[in-house]
């Protein structure tokens, strides 16, 4: 293949990472106040809502990862892409609990694919392309779109002007379907994918043990660190932080996430698996305290530096992990595997976070996590010989 449609393939799929990323930032940064502030929700109300946003991952996701296997990525992309930008706006016709909860679900069934079959594709890329760019490389393009979207979303928009997230979200997720439908083209597949057999996925990980337990590792991290994630404007709403002041955390937040999808890879390599989840885990038990500890936004928005270990060399040691054990032409139900894990844990700890909530509050939360976060890397180091990771 011709070195220019390579390159140009590059700068098409970090377009696509930097435009969805903003898209989703768009709307996802703010959600979780509009329900604070709009429709009035309690804590617990939002943790409900926000665990079956991420409910959805642990069935439909596999499922998309199969289908995209199958009949191909950018197909499945297209649907997913097109049927959210339709549907996002919609959540401007509920007010009640049980109808935004309902929606949310039928939203996820096709929004929450989009991220897992994003990552495919650029996993494809690095593969077929010989290594002219690095999944790490394309994927920080993600993290920058986040930032700029949350932070010039969080400048202009106040309470009444929250609404406004949802057609501003659907508008960029158009733009991101234009650019995948004409612009896009899928580099030949070198292997065959596979057929479309539901029980190929329990067969994956019957015949790697190794495979479930790191999988079951990575629920329970995603559980107990479920606070820092979309949730955690919650926390700082309750901290009394403007709209922008949450927009500039998110922000931080993505940028700090770009140095580990750049070099996280090599870090991976050169340490091991083990090593890195155990630094992971640590420094996201530190994060939770400081959190924990803190009454000041802007003090919260400084500690927010950390997300980058607790995210970005998280998912990059994951994914680097799995993708050395799963099949090539498994890719796909590989990857949709690992938000599978990641989501069900973050859905139930989000549950579990407004619950606490409700009856303590979300910095106490923080601290009891925090504790939990960091009992579970001491497990890591007990039972990790039996694992053998990395």
């Amino acid at each position: 293949m011709a070195l220019f449609p390579i390159n140009k393939q590059q700068v098409t799929i970090k377009l696509l990472f930097f435009l969805s990323f903003a898209a989703a930032a768009s709307w996802l940064s703010y959600f979780y106040v509009y329900l604070k502030e709009v429709p009035q929700l309690s804590s617990l109300e939002i943790g409900v809502i926000a665990g079956f946003q991420q409910f959805n991952n642990i069935f439909v996701v596999p499922a998309w990862g199969l289908m995209a296997d199958k009949f191909g990525r950018k197909k499945m992309l297209l649907i997913s892409m097109g049927t959210s930008a339709l549907l996002i706006p919609g959540f401007l016709l509920f007010h009640g609990f049980l109808s935004i909860t309902l929606f949310m679900i039928a939203v996820t069934l096709v929004y929450n694919p989009m991220i897992s079959l994003l990552d495919t594709i650029a996993l494809d890329y690095e593969e077929q392309s010989n290594g002219a760019a690095s999944y790490g490389e394309m994927r920080l393009w993600a993290s920058i779109g986040w930032a700029s979207s949350s932070l010039l979303t969080g400048l202009f928009i106040n309470g009444s002007q929250l609404p406004y997230i949802f057609p501003l979200a659907s508008t960029l997720f158009l733009l991101v379907w234009l650019l995948l439908f004409f612009v896009y083209k899928p580099l030949t597949t070198k292997t065959h994918l596979i057929s479309l057999k539901p029980a190929v996925i329990g067969d994956l990980l019957k015949s790697e043990k190794k495979l479930l337990l790191f999988f079951l590792l990575v629920f329970a991290y995603s559980l107990f660190s479920a606070p820092i994630y979309l949730i955690i404007n919650v926390y700082y709403h309750e901290l009394g932080a403007s709209n922008s002041i949450i927009g500039l955390a998110f922000a931080v937040q993505a940028m700090s996430e770009l140095p580990f999808f750049f070099y996280g890879k090599r870090l991976v390599t050169r340490f091991g698996a083990k090593k890195v989840f155990l630094f992971t885990m640590i420094a996201t038990s530190v994060r939770m305290l400081l959190y924990g500890l803190n009454h000041n936004p802007e003090v919260a928005v400084a500690i927010g530096v950390i997300h980058g270990i607790s995210i970005g060399l998280f998912f990059v040691s994951m994914i680097a992990f799995v993708h050395s054990i799963v099949p090539a032409n498994m890719r796909s139900t590989g990857q949709s595997l690992i938000y599978s894990f990641y989501a069900g844990g973050v859905a139930f700890g989000n549950i579990l976070t407004g619950v606490l909530d409700d009856f303590i509050s979300i910095r106490l939360t923080m601290l009891l996590f925090s504790a939990a976060v960091l009992l579970l890397a001491l497990f890591v180091v007990w039972i990790g010989p039996k694992i053998k990771l990395g």
